[in-house]
This record gives structure tokens, C-alpha cells and sequence, in this order.
């Protein structure tokens, strides 16, 4: 009959409970993620999400969070008992244990003859060594300041929407990757300008102070491929220094006036974690030049705030350093040039970097040069070549190897005992099918660097 409902069976009922179980504690989860993410507390949040498991296939509701259903439940509470419920209790504090005095091993220890003594006599080393147990203050800051500072602090007083923008910079701040100087060859002069500008203003900063106080700006220019990139990741290695990697996609919104809350709250964020950096690549597409035809209003409204901004009129704590970099100079606008106080052309690589560039990529564990390989003569027939080019002709080489491997590979396991061997030849080879690029666009960095360059 359509009318009879028929009564679950016991293993029915079992399986429904089962799932009730299991939805509530997925519901606790990923309240307990919205809740770290709403208080700032994103690397734990982060942390946690992969812990438990969760994915993006659930969110809260906008409606719903911890905080509200705290509240509520207080108010039941309080309707039905009348009075407050106790969620946290203090814990009790255990009395410290005092060190025995000779007075109190009198009182405790039985008294033991000078025989018994010298036969129970231990022997003790000659000397001790004593270690400091503090970090010191040069350690200390050695640490960057993101790892020092919660979150939850720069978060105490801000709003919903704050919060936000807070949430989508935070995913933009870089730890360190463990490039260094020696990572990248060549560029000396860039290098030493860097460590005046960034690291050296960072470690002794009673020296940077008045007329010597740290520069606000770095510029680094030249062809693509030249390193430039590579030199913000190892300013960013060696500075210890917060080091935040902003692009286009996370500075323009479609919002009218979004996008300068963003901008404003980048540098509120880079003074709260100071000394910071603020890394723009590509920095021609976020401040062109304000004078060309077809310039919109809110890409206006997006220079003038970032110009005001990095002038710092308000006054900000700390040390907040602008490293940029560019294909194009000559279109980013002239106000952006007189804050970028340091202007370092990054040239191609010399004769003698080219030669050290092919020494390190064809040098590696896996490869094997037969017969011997001069790398002076690759190096002279490279001229023109940037590091990324130079790398791309490797890269092409061991290539021509894995080619003729390729249609007798069956096995999976066979790859990772594999060792490329190299010949001269086949290098030649790949230098003539890889053209430079960045050949014919040295002229025109050299003419910049010579009207507009400081370096």
C-alpha cells in the first residue's frame, strides 16, 4: 500500500547515523578553516586544509560562521539554565620544584660514611661547556618577519572587506628559495649596487640614516633573458627581507576603487612585515606612461595611488624597497622613474659569463662531454646570446640524445639510470638551430642607460 511507510531496518539506521556523523565533523572542519582564514591565521589555515583532507568542493555559507554559532548558543544557554556556559577553564598552575639544599639532603638523605663515599665516587670531567641557551639579536633578525609577526595582529581592528585584500596579498609573499649570489654568474656591478641598496641598509641601519638614508627604488633593465629575474630572487634569498611578488593579477580589480584599496593595503602589509620589498616585473604594464594616447581613468587612478603610495607621505615604519624590472623603460612614466632612484642596466652575458653559463649546465650529474668540450670555443661562438638563450641551446642539445632514446623506451624505470652523453657536434649543432633574441635590442637599452640610467 502507498500509504504504509515501512520502518528502517537496523543496518539502515546504522548507515544514516554514519553519515550524520560524518557530515557534522565536515562541517566542523571547514568552519574551523573559514574561522583561521577570517582571524588571519592563512599558513595555519593552509596547514590544516591539507591535514584533513579538504578540498574546494565545499565553502560556508555566507550567513554562517563560528562566531555566530557561539553566540547562539550562548543564549540558549542562558534561556534554559540561566547562566553563562563555561567552555575553558583555567589550568592549575603545579608548584615549581625547589633545588635540594645541603640543609634539606641533611634532613632527607641517611647519613653515609667517607669509606662508602670514596667507593660510590663518580668521576667528573676535567671541564665543562657551556652553551648559550638565547638566540642573539643578529640571529633574531636574521629570521624574516612574516615569521616572526602573526597575521592576527595587523588583523585586529581591520573590516570584513580588509581582511579580503589581506587574504589575496598574503598568497603573494615569497619565502626565500635559496638562490644566492653565486646562483647567478656574471653581473658583478649589478650585484654589488643591490647589496648597497637592499641587503647592506637592512643589516646595519644606524649607518643609513639622514642624507644616507636607504633608497627607495631599484630599476632593473635590459633584453629578456638577461637575469634580472633571477637577481630579485637572490636579493630576496640574501636580504632576509619579506619579499612580495606583485603582478597585474592581483593589483587590478574590475571594481571601480578596488584597486586602490589593494594597493594601499600592499604597502600597510609591507610596513607591518618591514624591511619588505615589493617586487614588480614587467613594471611598464602597471605604470606606462601617463601621457600616451588611450589612457583610461582608472589606470590613471591606479598610478597616481601607487606613486603616492611609495612617496610615503603619511609616514610609515620600517624600510619598504621597490625592485622592478623591464623590458621597455621608455614607457614607463617619468614620475615612476624619479621614485626608481637607481637605474642598472643588466647586459648580456660577457665572453667569459657565457663560458661559465655552458660549464654549469652541461656540467651536470646526468651528462657526459665525449670527446672533451672547450667551452671558450662555445662561448666565442655565442656572442649575442642571453643566459636564457644559452640555456635554451643545452637544453636543445640533450634533446638530440633523448631523441634517439625515445622510440626504445618501454620500460619507466629505465629513465632515472639513464646518462646523456654529449657530443660536440650535436652542441654545434643546437647553437646553430637556436637564434638570440635579445641580439638587436642592446642598442637601445645602451642609449637609455646613457640619457636616463643611475647606477
Amino acid at each position: 500500500m502507498a500509504g504504509v511507510t515501512r520502518p528502517m531496518s537496523q543496518m539502515r539506521k546504522l548507515e544514516t547515523k554514519e553519515a550524520l556523523f560524518r557530515a557534522r565533523k565536515r562541517i566542523l572542519k571547514y568552519l574551523v578553516l573559514g574561522y583561521l582564514k577570517q582571524e588571519g591565521f592563512f599558513h595555519t589555515a593552509d596547514t590544516f586544509a591539507s591535514e584533513a583532507a579538504l578540498t574546494g568542493e565545499y565553502e560556508v555559507c555566507d550567513n554562517i560562521d563560528l562566531d555566530i554559532i557561539l553566540q547562539d548558543y550562548c543564549s540558549y544557554y542562558l534561556i534554559r539554565f540561566n547562566k553563562q556556559p563555561q567552555f575553558c577553564r583555567k589550568v592549575e598552575e603545579r608548584a615549581p620544584r625547589r633545588p635540594q639544599t645541603r640543609k634539606t639532603r641533611e634532613r632527607t638523605e641517611p647519613l653515609v660514611s667517607a669509606e662508602e663515599c670514596v667507593k660510590d665516587e663518580v668521576d667528573l670531567p676535567s671541564t665543562f661547556t657551556v652553551t648559550k641557551l638565547l638566540k642573539d639579536e643578529q640571529t633574531i633578525q636574521s629570521i624574516p618577519a612574516v615569521d616572526r609577526k602573526p597575521l592576527a595582529g595587523f588583523l585586529s581592528h581591520a573590516s570584513h572587506d580588509k581582511k579580503q585584500l589581506v587574504e589575496l596579498l598574503y598568497q603573494d609573499i615569497i619565502r626565500p628559495t635559496g638562490v644566492t649570489w653565486d646562483d647567478v654568474k656574471g653581473l658583478a656591478s649589478a650585484k654589488s649596487l643591490l647589496m648597497e641598496s637592499v641587503v647592506y641598509p637592512v643589516r646595519y641601519p644606524e649607518v643609513f640614516t639622514g642624507l644616507l638614508e636607504p633608497w627607495r627604488g631599484v630599476l632593473l633593465h635590459g633584453p629578456p633573458g638577461t637575469g634580472k629575474t633571477m637577481l630579485a630572487r637572490a636579493v630576496a634569498g640574501e636580504s632576509c627581507c619579506t619579499f612580495f611578488n606583485v603582478s597585474c593579477s592581483t593589483i587590478v580589480n574590475k571594481w571601480r576603487g578596488e584597486t586602490e584599496k589593494i594597493i594601499k593595503v600592499l604597502f600597510e602589509m609591507a610596513s607591518y612585515y618591514s624591511p619588505s620589498i615589493i617586487f614588480m616585473d614587467e613594471i611598464e604594464t602597471l605604470a606606462s606612461d601617463r601621457s600616451s594616447p588611450g589612457e583610461h581613468e582608472a589606470s590613471r587612478r591606479l598610478k597616481a595611488q601607487l606613486l603616492t603610495e611609495i612617496d610615503g607621505i603619511g609616514g610609515r615604519e620600517g624600510i619598504i624597497f621597490i625592485l622592478a624590472n623591464s623590458n621597455m623603460p621608455w614607457d614607463i612614466d617619468p614620475a615612476m622613474l624619479r621614485r626608481l632612484e637607481k637605474r642598472i642596466y643588466i647586459p648580456l652575458p660577457e665572453f667569459k659569463t657565457r663560458e661559465e653559463l655552458f660549464q654549469k649546465y652541461l656540467t651536470a650529474k646526468n651528462v657526459e662531454l665525449f670527446p672533451k668540450v672547450d667551452f671558450k670555443e662555445l662561448a666565442s661562438k655565442t656572442e649575442g646570446y642571453s643566459g636564457s638563450d644559452i640555456k635554451l641551446v643545452c637544453k636543445e642539445a640533450l634533446m638530440s640524445t633523448v631523441r634517439k632514446l625515445l622510440p626504445s623506451m618501454s620500460v619507466k624505470g629505465h629513465v632515472a639510470s639513464r646518462k646523456d652523453r654529449l657530443d660536440l657536434s650535436e652542441i654545434l649543432t643546437a647553437i646553430e638551430k637556436t637564434k638570440p633574441v635579445s641580439k638587436n635590442l642592446t642598442k637601445r637599452h645602451v642609449e637609455w642607460q646613457n640619457e636616463m640610467g643611475c647606477s
